[in-house]
């Protein structure tokens, strides 16, 4: 703990507001709810196992752990505990990296000659 501004034997540990713990990650789902476990956030680990389809939930719905938008969600099989599809880096981040890591290269070749 740090305490700015305060001598280190004034402040009484044991009289601080406590706190609510917060949600587990990683519980273990019900069949009832592995059977309606149909993604999972990326960010967080929420299993997204709701009554409602998640292809029917509205484009600004968030992770309710995290609050990651939609498309931070992956496809997710409950019973083998993977992520279903493509969960790498968007196309333009991928193509941006190799691209800096080309000009990043071609400064070192430059700067030797």
């Amino acid at each position: 703990m740090v305490v700015r501004g305060a001598d280190i034997g004034t402040v009484n540990v044991k009289r601080l507001n406590k706190r609510p713990i917060p949600p587990k990650f990683g519980r273990r789902l019900s069949e009832a709810q592995k059977e309606r476990a149909t993604h999972i956030c990326i960010d967080c680990g929420f299993i997204y196992y709701l009554p409602t389809a998640f292809a029917e939930q509205p484009r600004d719905y968030v992770c309710p752990q995290c609050q990651a938008p939609k498309s931070r969600f992956a496809g997710y099989d409950a019973y083998t505990g993977k992520t279903i599809g493509n969960t790498g880096l968007p196309l333009s981040v991928t193509i941006s990296l190799v691209l800096g890591l080309i000009l990043a290269g071609a400064f070192v070749f430059v700067g030797l000659n």
